[in-house]
């Protein structure tokens, strides 16, 4: 398991991205879950970096791991506001586009894309937990 951390800035998405991707291309058969873990780490890193601290600076921290053959963790930690995005209704995707309400969409993908997705606020953090099989 490796661990980065840097502030919660856009400034940092790119290198949040190749630490995790590098990791997945170290092993051969990760190749096809890339895509996935890469969707789902650019939907939960852009909203922590745009709501984790309304009200100043902090950092985010990715964690990840291969976590078996064709199994990987990402784990995304910010001490930001509690916010569990499990706990967030689906969105209505047969509503029209010009009535339904904002927000949403990303988290239904994050949580369709993933075999297993946990959530829990521990130490002043949110901690999730992304788990991807092939």
């Amino acid at each position: 398991m490796v661990t980065l951390r840097l502030p919660a800035r856009m400034e940092s998405f790119g290198a949040f991205r190749s630490f995790v991707v590098e990791q997945m291309e170290r092993e051969s058969d990760l190749e096809e879950l890339i895509p996935r873990v890469d969707l789902v780490l650019e939907e939960v890193l852009i909203n922590a970096i745009n709501y984790a601290y309304p009200n100043g600076e902090g950092d985010i921290e990715v964690e990840c791991e291969v976590a078996g053959p064709k199994k990987f963790r990402v784990t995304v930690k910010d001490w930001g506001a509690p916010f569990n995005p499990l706990e967030q209704e689906d969105p209505d995707l047969t509503a029209d586009i010009d009535s339904r309400e904002v927000g949403g969409v990303g988290i239904f993908l994050v949580k369709q894309m993933t075999s297993r997705l946990d959530y829990e606020y521990t130490n002043g953090g949110n901690v999730l937990t992304a788990w991807f099989e092939d």
